[in-house]
């Protein structure tokens, strides 16, 4: 078997923490592991190789992959996995370029957010910056839901049809990344922090925060049927934010970015105005560190406004790209291109035709 019949898509490289997770969906059972420099980094679950979903992630440190740059997926197909003498067949490899973020003098990062499983679109879209990208941000709502596994897909097809495996990646869960049955399992079929969808990241000179506001109507709406318990996941989310502020590492990081689907700072109607107080407590936090930029999308809408903007309810704690349109009938997409240098930040809305417009 060929490596490009095991694919799906190319390889995404998402940051969680100060590791890498390298995530790459394929075709068939098969394991998987990752080459960098003389020393294999294995998919396994506590010494046994894993070969039964889809999606594969293998995770490393940072410092490893910015060294190298460059890393060897490695797949052994299965042929039938027995408690004894397992048939397999010979591994098939790929070697990737990865162009670790550096101190330069401007940084390209494209948002997507609010696919609702468009595929072709967004990475149309976000091409935008070709071979000049530094960071790709999947802010949340990629699947429409999580009533299949099938819908998780889309994540990877997007971000390795946009960077190809060879820039950074960094996720963020929507509100209808949580909807179904596999809602509950998203987590091991998305990038995270050991099983939570909030973390840190820090790739170069940028630190970054990923927030997760859950579902955007009160616990004890009808349509979740009393399957979630948001309040009490942003309640320890809280802890999370407040404890990692207080480490300061921020400091350390000229360039401090937010990555949230939810734009937590505007307050929408009801029944989508929840957690007010605790979106107020947090945008009061964040503000403490002078945070460069907040990435959200959420509201299928395109601005890219200062603090005491139309859209700022709580107190913006810094300037917010909100950039993410979507037609699912039409097959028409928008998403954001950014670029953050010593002059300044320019936000513009790109579509699936790479035509460009400023905010």
């Amino acid at each position: 078997m060929e490596f490009s019949e095991l694919l799906l898509a190319e390889p995404s490289v998402f940051a969680v923490e100060d590791r890498y997770q390298i995530c790459v969906i394929v075709s068939a059972e098969c394991t998987m592991w990752v080459q960098v420099g003389d020393r294999n980094y294995y998919d396994h679950s506590n010494g046994i190789l894993r070969s039964g979903k889809y999606l594969h992630k293998v995770e490393l440190p940072m410092k490893k992959l910015d060294e190298f740059k460059t890393y060897k997926v490695c797949l052994r197909p299965i042929v039938e996995r027995k408690p004894y003498y397992t048939e397999t067949l010979p591994p098939v490899e790929k070697e990737y370029s990865f162009t670790p973020i550096v101190k330069k003098e401007k940084y390209n990062i494209i948002n997507i957010a609010d696919a609702h499983n468009l595929v072709d679109e967004p990475v149309k879209a976000g091409q935008y910056f070709g071979n000049n990208l530094d960071l790709l941000v999947l802010s949340g709502d990629i699947p429409n839901h999580a009533g299949d596994v099938e819908y998780f897909k889309a994540i990877y097809q997007i971000a390795g049809g946009i960077t190809c495996g060879r820039v950074p990646c960094v996720y963020a869960r929507g509100n209808h990344d949580m909807r179904g049955i596999y809602g509950e399992q998203l987590t091991d079929y998305s990038p995270s922090n050991r099983g939570l969808s909030y973390y840190t990241f820090k790739l170069g000179e940028i630190w970054g925060i990923v927030l997760d506001c859950a579902e955007d109507k009160p616990d004890t709406n009808v349509e979740y049927g009393f399957t979630i318990c948001c309040k009490e996941f942003r309640e320890e989310e809280t802890d999370f934010l407040l404890d990692e502020l207080a480490k300061e590492e921020w400091k350390n990081y000229p360039i401090r970015l937010i990555v949230v689907h939810h734009p937590f700072s505007h307050k929408i109607s009801p029944p989508f105005d929840i957690e007010q107080e605790r979106y107020a407590l947090w945008s009061r936090e964040l503000k403490k560190i002078s945070p460069t930029l907040m990435i959200s999308g959420h509201l299928h809408e395109c601005f890219f406004e200062q603090p005491g903007g139309a859209h700022d309810t709580f107190g913006f704690p810094c300037p917010i790209a909100c950039v993410s349109w979507v037609d699912g009938g039409q097959h028409k997409y928008i998403g954001g291109a950014i670029t953050i240098s010593q002059d300044g930040i320019t936000v513009g809305k790109v579509d699936q035709d790479q035509t460009y417009t400023a905010l």
